[in-house]
């Protein structure tokens, strides 16, 4: 894949950060942030191919200061979510409501106050990024994706629903939005079962937000032992999912 392609596609993505950014400031509507998100998300996993089928690296230095803003949002977009979740499971805790209204409010409020700067880090992060990129060869990115899955096999294999899946889910989720761009690369000779693999990885995503949601009403704070054990309920037959799910991982996968 030549250098010209890579930045083509990153600037694609660079274009949809900005104007998820833009959005957000303009509005605070939620969903704009969560977009943005996702895409340093998308960003980071295209430099994590590049990184690893080129002669290039530390390209992934280059997004520190997109980290800090992901984890800025991140506290806004997470007590956002606590508070859908006790609409969700009709919590009664104005405690908690004021508390994670509070966090959501001022931590826009910080956002909008440095908006112009983290304009300009995401706008320094990029031009960084496409002066050094380099050719990544294709062969590369064919045994990165062969490799990837026999790792995330390995994390599956005996299945645990512990840290291990989440990681599972992680790797799947670079190569779910590497593929668009990785595909011509990859060739007809590679078979990559890419609805299994989104399906699987968003399947464990359930599970995880369920298990963060059962950490939450489970705390001193709420201590709500009713909810707990409905979502607890919930989440079994998911787990009872992802177990068929990930049965003949790879051959499911690719094939092999």
């Amino acid at each position: 894949m030549k250098k010209k392609q890579q930045a083509k596609y990153l600037d694609k993505e660079w274009d949809e950060l900005t104007a998820h950014l833009v959005a957000f400031l303009a509005s605070e509507d939620q969903e704009q942030l969560h977009k943005f998100r996702v895409q340093i998300k998308k960003i980071r996993a295209m430099l994590n191919l590049f990184e690893n089928t080129s002669r290039q690296h530390g390209l992934l230095r280059n997004l520190k200061p997109l980290k800090k803003i992901f984890g800025y949002a991140g506290v806004i977009r997470n007590a956002y979510i606590n508070l859908q979740l006790g609409k969700k499971y009709q919590l009664k805790n104005n405690l908690f409501e004021s508390s994670q209204q509070k966090i959501i409010d001022e931590g826009i409020a910080e956002f909008l106050q440095h908006g112009d700067e983290y304009s300009k880090h995401i706008k320094d992060a990029h031009k960084k990024v496409i002066k050094n990129l380099t050719t990544a060869d294709d062969s590369a990115i064919i045994d990165y994706y062969k490799n990837k899955l026999e790792y995330i096999n390995v994390n599956l294999e005996p299945l645990k629903f512990n840290e291990d899946i989440h990681t599972a889910r992680k790797q799947i989720k670079l190569l779910v939005y590497n593929y668009k761009l990785a595909e011509k690369e990859l060739g007809d000779d590679f078979y990559f079962n890419l609805k299994y693999l989104d399906n699987l990885q968003d399947k464990i995503g359930d599970w995880h937000d369920n298990e963060l949601a059962v950490q939450l009403f489970s705390s001193p704070e709420l201590n709500d032992k009713i909810i707990a054990a409905r979502i607890k309920k919930k989440n079994a037959v998911i787990k009872r999912r992802i177990t068929v799910m990930v049965k003949d991982f790879l051959k499911k996968a690719n094939g092999s």
